[in-house]
């Protein structure tokens, strides 16, 4: 079931570099079928974390095509 959009994407068409619109669901942000749980911050904080600590290997291997 497709959901509400964010600025996110509207914001990334006009900056002009790579950008990842991410977060967690939280209710009435964007539909009310997305509600956010207690354990999902903990998820979202460790992926995030896991993502930044290994970012510079990921970026090095991503091939942009422009």
């Amino acid at each position: 079931m497709g959901c509400g959009s964010t600025i996110g994407p509207i914001l990334a068409s006009g900056v002009g570099i790579r950008t990842v619109d991410c977060g967690i669901a939280q209710l009435s942000m964007h539909s009310v079928r997305e509600i956010c749980g207690k354990e999902d911050i903990d998820t979202a904080y460790k992926h995030f974390k896991a993502f930044y600590q290994t970012f510079s290997s990921i970026d090095k291997k991503l091939c942009v095509d422009y």
